[in-house]
C-alpha cells in the first residue's frame, strides 16, 4: 500500500512544482471580476489592485480612479468626507470577484434612499423628491476633469461632476434680467412664492400705499418665445415672461397718469406722498397764506412751488424776499422756445398761450393761427400740430450759457420745448410734403408749386385738364379710360406721368403682329381712330392696297380671304400680308387643268 502511494505522491509533488499553465491559474481566483474591471482579470494582474503579501490597497484604486484622488485629498464629496478607516477599505462599499454582472456599488439599501448629505450637498425641499438620473446625467456634468474622463471612456457611469448652481439645471424664468444667484429670492421648498425676496433691498423700496399693490400692476407680462438651453425644468410659460428689469420708476408719471395734465408740474410729492391716500394732500395752505397778501399772490401751479425756488438761497447768494422781478414770466422762467417766437403779434407774451395753471395744454387754437404768417386752410385745419411742429432736440443747445449757469446755481432744470416753430420763410408745399411725383414736373413745380394741380381742401381730385395741360388730349374711348391703366407706378414707387410714349403700340398690343408696320413702326391711325376699334377707315383700294375688290369679290366676307393663323405663343392673328393674288391661289380649278396654258 505504502509502495503504491509513493509514485502517486511523487507525481503530485512534481505537478505542484511544475509551472501551472495560465488557463489553470484562474482556478485560484476568488471569483470573476465585474464587467467594469474585467480587463484586470488574471493572476498576473492581481498586484494592480492588491499589495504583494497584503490586502486590497486604496492607494492602488486611486491610481486608476484619478477623478476621485483630488477630491479625497481635498476632503470634498462623498469619498473625501469618509472616515480614514473607510477610505482605506474600498471593498466595504465596492465588493469584487462576485461575477460579471454584480453591482459594484453598495448603497447600503435602495439607491433612492441614499443619504445625499454624506456628499456635502443635502437634498432639501423639492430636491428631496428628485430622481437621481435627473441631475446625474452625462449632459449635465460641469467638472472639466470628469468630462475628460468620459471622453476617454464613453461607457463609464459616474455620479461625479454634477453642478450645484440653480441655473445649471433649472430654466431661467427671468430670461437673464436678474442675477444667477437664485437663492437670494427663492427657497428650496418651491419656486413660488419667492419667500426670500424683499423689495426693500432693490433700488425702489415700497412705502405706504405702494406695499399692498399687486406685483403684476408694475411688472407686466411680455411676449417672447423661450430659448431653452437644455435646462432640466421646462419654462412655466414658453411664450411669456414677467418684466422685472428695467422698469421705469424715476417719477410718479412712469406708472401713474397725471390727472392734472401737468398743470402742477412733474413733482407730485410736493402735494402727495406714498403714505397718504391720493385724495389726502399735504398741508400747504398755511404755508402759502402769507404770500396771498403780497403784490404777487400765488395762483395755479405757482401755489405748489417751493419757496426756495424763487427766493433762494442759491450758491453764493443769500435768500431774497424783496426786490424780486415778477412782472413778466421771463423774469423767472427760461424762454422755453429759445427765441423762436420773438417776432410777430404774439412776441414775448407767454400768457397769450399759457396760463399759471400749467404750461400745458397751450391756449392756442385755429383762430390764433390766422394771426401767424401761415393761416390754416382746408385740410390743413385738421392736421395735428406735432406733424408740422416736429420735435428737434437740437433746440436745447440754443440756451445761452449765462442762463444755464443761473439755472444751475438755482438748482433748476433748463427745460426747453422741443417743438420747432421757426419753419423758415418759405410757404411752398414741398417744404413739408414729399413730392409724390418724384420730380416728374420740375418746370411746373418751379413756376406754380403743387397748387397748379392740387388744392388745400384735399389732395384728390387733382385740378388737371388732360386736354389743355398735356400733349396728349383724351379723345374717344381714351376719355373713359381709368388713369391707372396708362399711368402705373414706376420703379421708384411714384405713379409715372412723364415721359410716356404716345404711340398706340406703347399701350396697346398690335393685333396684327407687325404685318401692317411701315418702316418698322405701327401707324394704327391709318385705319383706326379712338372712337371705335372695329370701325375702320380702311378701303380695299389705293392707297391702302392695289388689290381691288370687283365683282363677286366685293361681296366676299373679309375672313373668307383673311383667315386666322397661329403666331408663336399668342392668340390667332388674321393674315393680311403675303396673301396670293392669283385665282388659283384661293380657288380650286374646276377644269382640272384642262385650260392650262390657254391664252384667250
Amino acid at each position: 500500500m505504502a509502495s503504491s502511494r509513493l509514485p502517486l505522491l511523487a507525481l503530485l509533488a512534481a505537478a505542484l512544482a511544475a509551472p501551472a499553465p495560465a488557463a489553470r491559474a484562474d482556478v485560484f481566483s476568488p471569483g470573476p471580476l465585474s464587467r467594469a474591471h474585467e480587463k484586470l482579470e488574471g493572476l498576473q494582474q492581481c498586484t494592480k489592485c492588491h499589495v504583494v503579501k497584503g490586502q486590497l490597497s486604496a492607494a492602488r484604486c486611486l491610481e486608476c480612479h484619478q477623478e476621485l484622488a483630488g477630491r479625497v485629498k481635498q476632503g470634498r464629496g462623498l469619498h473625501g468626507r469618509l472616515p480614514a478607516a473607510d477610505r482605506e477599505a474600498c471593498n466595504r462599499c465596492h465588493l469584487e470577484h462576485q461575477g460579471r454582472d454584480f453591482a459594484l456599488v453598495d448603497w447600503g439599501g435602495p439607491k433612492e434612499r441614499f443619504d445625499h448629505a454624506r456628499t456635502g450637498y443635502r437634498l432639501e425641499g423639492k430636491h428631496a423628491a428628485a430622481r437621481c438620473d435627473g441631475c446625474h446625467a452625462p449632459a449635465r456634468i460641469a467638472d472639466p476633469g470628469v468630462k475628460q474622463l468620459l471622453a476617454r471612456e464613453p461607457g463609464r457611469r459616474t455620479f461625479l461632476g454634477a453642478p450645484q448652481a440653480c441655473a445649471s439645471c433649472h430654466f431661467d424664468e427671468h430670461r437673464g434680467q436678474l442675477s444667477q444667484d437664485c437663492q437670494k429670492c427663492h427657497g428650496l421648498q418651491g419656486w413660488k412664492p419667492a419667500s426670500l425676496f424683499a423689495h426693500d433691498r432693490t433700488g425702489y423700496p415700497l412705502e405706504g400705499k405702494h406695499r399692498p399693490v399687486a406685483c403684476a400692476k408694475c411688472h407686466k407680462v411680455e411676449r417672447e418665445p423661450a430659448r431653452d438651453p437644455g435646462a432640466l425644468t421646462r419654462p412655466a410659460s414658453p411664450e411669456a415672461f414677467t418684466r422685472y428689469r428695467p422698469v421705469a420708476h424715476g417719477g410718479c408719471q412712469d406708472c401713474h397718469k397725471d390727472p392734472h395734465q401737468a398743470r402742477f408740474g412733474q413733482d407730485c410729492q410736493r402735494c402727495h406722498a406714498p403714505a397718504l391716500a391720493w385724495t389726502e394732500v399735504r398741508a400747504t395752505a398755511k404755508e402759502r397764506a402769507f404770500h396771498q397778501k403780497t403784490r404777487y399772490p400765488l395762483q395755479g401751479a405757482h401755489e405748489t412751488v417751493a419757496c426756495q425756488a424763487c427766493h433762494g438761497p442759491f450758491a453764493g447768494q443769500p435768500a431774497r424776499f424783496r426786490g424780486l422781478a415778477f412782472q413778466a414770466c421771463r423774469d423767472c422762467h427760461l424762454d422755453a422756445h429759445v427765441g423762436q417766437l420773438t417776432g410777430g403779434s404774439r412776441a414775448g407774451a407767454c400768457e397769450r398761450c399759457h396760463t399759471v395753471q400749467g404750461w400745458q395744454p397751450a391756449r392756442f387754437d385755429l383762430e390764433d393761427h390766422t394771426t401767424s404768417r401761415y393761416a390754416l386752410q382746408g385740410a390743413h385745419r385738421t392736421v395735428a400740430c406735432s406733424l408740422c411742429h416736429v420735435h428737434d432736440p437740437r433746440l436745447a443747445d440754443r440756451v445761452p450759457a449765462e442762463a444755464r449757469a443761473r439755472l444751475a446755481r438755482e438748482k433748476r432744470p433748463a427745460r426747453v420745448s422741443p417743438a420747432l416753430f421757426s419753419l423758415g420763410p418759405s410757404q411752398r408745399c414741398e417744404q413739408c410734403h414729399a413730392d409724390p411725383h418724384a420730380g416728374q414736373f420740375p418746370e411746373r413745380m418751379a413756376r406754380e408749386s403743387c397748387a397748379a394741380c392740387h388744392e388745400q381742401q384735399s389732395f384728390l381730385p387733382a385740378r388737371f385738364d388732360h386736354q389743355k395741360d398735356s400733349r396728349f388730349p383724351l379723345t374717344g374711348k381714351h376719355g373713359k379710360a381709368a388713369c391707372a391703366s396708362c399711368h402705373a407706378p414706376g420703379a421708384a414707387g411714384a405713379v409715372r406721368y412723364k415721359p410716356l410714349e404716345t404711340a398706340c403700340a406703347a399701350c396697346h398690343r398690335d393685333p396684327h403682329a407687325g404685318q401692317l408696320a411701315v418702316n418698322g413702326r405701327d401707324d394704327c391711325a391709318r385705319c383706326h381712330d379712338t372712337r371705335d376699334w372695329k370701325q375702320t377707315s380702311f378701303q380695299h383700294a389705293p392707297p391702302f392696297t392695289t388689290f381691288l375688290l370687283q365683282g363677286k369679290h366685293a361681296r366676299a366676307k373679309c375672313e373668307a380671304c383673311h383667315a386666322p393663323v397661329a403666331v408663336g405663343g399668342g392668340a390667332p392673328v388674321r393674315r393680311y400680308r403675303g396673301l396670293p393674288r392669283t385665282c388659283e391661289g384661293c380657288h380650286a380649278d374646276f377644269h382640272q387643268g384642262a385650260f392650262r396654258g390657254f391664252t384667250p
